[in-house]
């Protein structure tokens, strides 16, 4: 592997965002097992790093690890996406409030800019956990869609926060989050995102 790759504080961190990456590139898909040696002579490394980037990576929700079963890239339900989409909607529709409510108004022409705009550090930390997930979840395709989708509505909320107008904000906002909920949780062949079904 390369060596820019590993000159982070600690090696575990820097092959937990090699694989973090891959993983939301679906280059290792859901529910791909992931074997620990072969990972760690791929990297370079012991399998003590890896096994530590594969904790981390657990916790974060990306990894499932099952006691004497091995380790896989964790796969999402139809039901698992549509918990999901609730808590995610939830927090989004406070970090908007929150942007509306600000002096200098708010153009956000990304979800990261929106969330800046809340200044809630820690709602936003949440958001983006649970957007990994859902990219996860979708794959590329779901986060080109997603991002086209945005851009449809980026403008007309922008205006909608530089006026403080937190309701006609909410509103638009309910419409990109229903036709993003519909993306994901209908059927695959319909959306073409491919849910494990539970």
């Amino acid at each position: 592997m390369n060596e820019a790759l590993l000159r982070p504080h600690a090696l575990y961190e820097a092959i937990a965002a090699s694989l973090r990456e891959r993983i939301l590139a679906h280059e290792l898909a859901p529910g791909c097992p992931l074997d620990e040696a072969r990972l760690a002579q791929g990297y370079g490394v012991s399998r003590t790093p890896v096994r530590e980037a594969m904790k981390v990576l657990a916790h974060e929700g990306l990894l499932q690890i099952e006691p004497r079963r091995g380790c896989c890239v964790a796969a999402f339900s139809a039901a698992d996406v549509a918990a999901l989409l609730d808590v995610l909607e939830l927090l989004e529709g406070f970090a908007l409030n929150e942007a509306a409510l600000k002096e200098e108004g708010a153009a956000p022409l990304s979800h990261e800019a929106l969330l800046q705009a809340a200044g809630n550090r820690y709602a936003s930390e949440l958001v983006m956990l649970l957007r990994e997930k859902l990219l996860l979840a979708g794959g590329p395709a779901y986060q080109r869609k997603e991002a086209a989708l945005f851009s449809t509505i980026a403008t007309a909320l922008g205006d909608a926060l530089a006026r403080h107008d937190g309701a006609q904000a909410q509103r638009i906002w309910q419409g990109y989050a229903g036709e993003r909920r519909q993306s994901l949780v209908c059927p695959p062949a319909r959306a073409g995102v491919a849910l494990h079904r539970a």
